[in-house]
């Protein structure tokens, strides 16, 4: 029988995990961990302060792949450590899309020219565009992840294309491994584990795989459901 959840509670969620790490006599990479509740410091640090809680347990195989996660339809898998690729969709879904994309933003007031920029890529074009992307890029996500729902809701085998506009999606890729060494190297010197921002499971793998050949460095996915945390942490800690 599995070892049951114990709980741990520190001013953040970093100091939390070493609390686990040391009660299991346990490396990081070897801890089931889940995030409670993060620790907030209240009006002007004084008034309203929270604790973070996470619960751990010795994991169930030491050596699973963290990387592997769960994502939902119409976003790119991401269960092993590839480049983040996919196989080209037929020439139907492909064309489907480009249709579904064109109507949905006609009926938003957005009358951009949807085009066919690579095997699986649908770029926006048209005055306004970049108000597509939305903030981090969530409008641009949602409008990819229901054209993908339409276009495979009939199929036996789902195949997925890519929404873009303006180039965001190579700037986000950049930007997402840019601040993965940046961090991985702030990590290195300090000596302490870095949490970033909570992401989709894409960007959670292009962390991972921008830092998976970094000596003295782990990453691991922390949190509950689709978007989680990625925590960043030296070997030596």
């Amino acid at each position: 029988m599995h070892e049951e959840y114990r709980e741990f509670e520190a001013k953040t969620v970093d100091e939390a995990i070493i609390l686990a790490m040391k009660a299991f006599s346990a490396a990081f990479e070897d801890l089931d961990i889940k995030v409670i509740s993060e620790g907030s410091k209240g009006l002007f640090g004084l008034v309203g302060t929270k604790t973070a809680k996470i619960k751990a347990r010795l994991a169930k195989n030491p050596a699973m792949d963290v990387i592997a996660q769960a994502v939902p339809e119409g976003m790119p898998p991401a269960g092993h450590e590839e480049e983040p690729a996919r196989q080209a969709p037929p020439q139907e879904v492909l064309l489907q899309a480009q249709e579904v994309t064109a109507e949905i933003l006609k009926l938003m007031n957005m009358p951009c020219e949807v085009k066919v920029q690579e095997e699986n890529i649908l770029e926006i074009v048209g005055d306004g565009s970049g108000l597509i992307i939305g903030k981090r890029g969530l409008t641009l996500d949602s409008l990819q992840f229901l054209v993908n729902r339409i276009v495979n809701k009939s199929r036996q085998e789902p195949s997925y294309v890519t929404l873009d506009t303006e180039g965001y999606r190579k700037r986000h890729i950049s930007h997402l491994r840019a601040m993965a060494i940046k961090m991985g190297q702030k990590a290195k010197r300090t000596g302490q584990s870095i949490s970033l921002e909570k992401m989709n499971p894409y960007d959670r793998r292009i962390i991972h795989l921008a830092l998976k050949d970094e000596s003295g460095l782990n990453t691991r996915s922390i949190g509950e459901g689709v978007y989680k945390k990625v925590l960043i942490v030296p070997r030596k800690a």
